[in-house]
């Protein structure tokens, strides 16, 4: 798989889907991504993958150090983005009932509330809790009978 990283600079609107860098790394899923800063000049990157494996990669010096104005420029990116969405819902919301006019393409909702959302991530991560004890059971390192910390 590979590692996608965006850099925020002023073409953020026009290249916003591209990556401004990209390594190959695995073969397989990455699963972890960890930064360990070294020094002030150096700061590592460390991925794991579904085999298991732990890539190091050093993080190049243009996508640590943040840029003049990247901070503002991310805001107004993020303030840009809100009034679209706002815009959209507005607009859906003054739309015709279905039948009593042309068509429009429809807006895409959100297929899911905040609360489902949640609940079906805190599922997600229970499940991962338990296939981790069941790993660490096989390998020896767990007891079976110690408890698991689920989210709730």
């Amino acid at each position: 798989k590979q590692w996608y990283q965006r850099r925020v600079r002023g073409d953020l609107m026009d290249r916003s889907h591209e990556p401004s860098m990209s390594q190959n790394i695995s073969s397989s899923a990455i699963t972890s991504l960890v930064p360990y800063r070294v020094s002030t000049k150096q700061v590592l990157l460390g991925v794991g993958d579904d085999f298991g494996t732990l890539h190091i990669l050093e993080v190049p010096w243009s996508l640590r150090q943040p840029s003049a104005n990247e901070v503002a420029n991310m805001s107004a990116y993020f303030d840009r983005e809100c009034s679209r969405i706002d815009y959209y819902k507005e607009r859906e919301a003054n739309r015709p009932s279905a039948g009593a006019g042309p068509s429009e393409p429809a807006i895409p909702l959100p297929l899911e509330t905040d609360e489902e959302e949640e609940e079906r991530l805190k599922k997600s991560f229970n499940s991962y809790l338990n296939m981790e004890k069941d790993f660490l059971v096989k390998l020896g390192l767990k007891r079976d009978d110690e408890p698991v910390a689920l989210v709730h």
